[in-house]
C-alpha cells in the first residue's frame, strides 16, 4: 500500500464519520425539540388536571349543600 492509498482510505473513513456525526447531531436536535414539546404538553395537562380537580371540588361542595338543604326540608315537613 502506498501513502496515497492510505490517505485516501483515511479520508473516506473521515467522511463517513463526519456523515454519521451529522446524522447523530440532527437526531439529537430533533429529539431535543420533541422533548421540549412533550414537556410543554405535560405542563399544560397538569394545569388542566388541577383546574378540573378544583371544578370537581366546587361541584361536590354545591351538591353536598343541595343534599343538606333537601334533608332539612324533609325534617321540616
Amino acid at each position: 500500500m502506498n501513502n496515497d492509498h492510505i490517505i485516501s482510505e483515511l479520508n473516506k473513513e473521515l467522511d463517513e464519520l463526519e456523515s454519521k456525526i451529522e446524522i447523530l447531531s440532527n437526531k439529537y436536535l430533533e429529539l431535543k425539540k420533541e422533548n421540549q414539546l412533550l414537556r410543554e404538553r405535560q405542563e399544560k395537562e397538569v394545569s388542566e388536571k388541577f383546574k378540573i380537580k378544583e371544578k370537581n371540588q366546587k361541584v361536590q361542595t354545591k351538591v353536598e349543600g343541595i343534599i343538606n338543604r333537601l334533608r332539612s326540608l324533609e325534617y321540616t315537613q
